[in-house]
């Protein structure tokens, strides 16, 4: 029974092994899997003939039948988009928003719903959010058994275990079931995450060779917040609430929040913290509910830029925040790279310097010595793409390494 067991669980490692090579290399021919999983040709070609039965892979046509030096010509394989199907859902400010993708992270649909949020009833945002999903699938042609799983990521804190959101910018209300209700009303299964764990998700997925040790995301714009990578893994806490980094005190009863608390550094970090430095008001001002305008935060890095000292003051005073929570987790956490992301990412040169002034008072020289900063420019929505790949990576993993999925 032991050696039936540890046969299975090997059997499930390769299969594994050999689906997150095709996800990451996009297609291979099979020696190439073989050095890229450290697999036996044998067992390659085993594991694959398997996959192709079972409708899992799929050879590519365009691979052209070019030999592989001699011997039986070398064809690609890859991820059959059409083995299953998955589903991201952002909820933000007055938005939600959905994207289908097949097995092979092929986008398949995508749509943007505004509607206001703020004053939704805690019990009604899941039906709206329901009631989304199903008119989406419809336009579609699909039920909602197709779906294997939707992943749903949100601003603010979560309790992923019990599926509830505790706080977000987007709502008034808090502790609101969401989980629950869309898996009743959908008939869809679904998991609940922070926003910001998902870009760190994205990158996991993406380019997981570069973060093998400990990195911080940082995303700044219309809040603030942060995703962690410890050990090569997302993660996400006790309850799915980790590194809430724009809600940590910068200054004891300062700036009020959008959270409702004083001091918090996305009060003095975000657009709209940011904004209110900038025109001089009181920090007992409270914040809009509403995401402030691009052009408004557009307008005033161009005032920034030429010059205006109210404009420079609040950057600055913005980059010192994010400076001093940045030095915080660097004497706690030691980690190799800091990642800067977001839309606030637009006027970063004019926050770096106090960011960086900020990190070299806050924290000795032995705990930074190594570490990189860097920035990433958001090319495409991170937060969807990582809460599809996380959702992927998944299946991989827990569904289809079996043979008897």
């Amino acid at each position: 029974m032991t050696k039936k067991a540890d046969s299975d669980l090997v059997r499930r490692q390769n299969r594994h092994l050999v689906l997150e090579a095709l996800r990451f290399a996009g297609k291979a021919p099979r020696i190439e899997l073989g050095r890229l999983t450290g697999l036996s040709l044998a067992t390659i070609t085993s594991i694959t003939t398997q996959l192709l039965n079972e409708k899992l892979l799929v050879e590519d046509s365009d691979s052209g039948q070019v030999p592989f030096k001699r011997g039986r010509p070398s064809v690609d394989l890859r991820l059959n988009p059409e083995a299953a199907l998955v589903m991201a859902m952002k909820i933000s400010i007055d938005k939600f928003e959905l994207a289908l993708t097949g097995y092979s992270g092929n986008r398949v649909a995508h749509e943007i719903r505004t509607e206001p949020t703020y004053n939704l009833p805690a019990d009604e945002a899941a039906r709206r959010a329901s009631r989304f999903i199903l008119d989406f699938l419809k336009a579609q042609n699909l039920e909602p058994a197709r779906i294997h799983k939707i992943g749903i990521a949100v601003q603010g804190a979560v309790e992923s275990g019990i599926g509830h959101l505790m706080w977000s910018p987007a709502f008034k209300a808090q502790d609101i079931p969401l989980v629950e209700p869309i898996k009743r009303l959908t008939g869809i299964t679904c998991e609940l995450a922070n926003d910001a764990n998902m870009i760190a998700e994205g990158l996991m997925a993406r380019e997981h060779y570069q973060y093998k040790g400990t990195t911080a995301v940082i995303f700044t714009g219309y809040g603030v917040g942060m995703g962690l990578v410890i050990d090569g893994k997302t993660y996400h806490g006790a309850t799915g609430a980790a590194a809430e980094f724009g809600h940590m005190n910068h200054i004891p009863h300062g700036a009020l929040c959008r959270c409702g608390r004083a001091g918090c550094l996305e009060a003095y970090a975000s657009d709209y913290g940011i904004l209110r430095h900038a025109e001089g008001l009181p920090d007992s001002v409270p914040p809009p509910l509403n995401a402030v305008e691009p052009s408004v935060m557009a307008a005033l890095e161009t005032a920034a830029r030429r010059g205006d000292k109210n404009a420079l003051g609040a950057y600055q005073n913005a980059g010192e925040a994010i400076g001093y929570g940045l030095a915080r987790m660097i004497a706690i956490l030691n980690p190799d790279r800091i990642m800067i992301s977001g839309p606030g990412l637009k006027a970063f040169d004019l926050i770096e310097p106090s960011i960086m002034t900020a990190i070299a008072e806050g924290v000795v020289p032995a705990l930074r010595s190594k570490l990189k900063i860097e920035t990433m420019p958001m090319d495409h929505d991170m937060i969807m793409s990582g809460t599809l790949d996380k959702l992927l990576h998944e299946l991989d993993r827990e569904v289809f390494s079996r043979a008897d999925h």
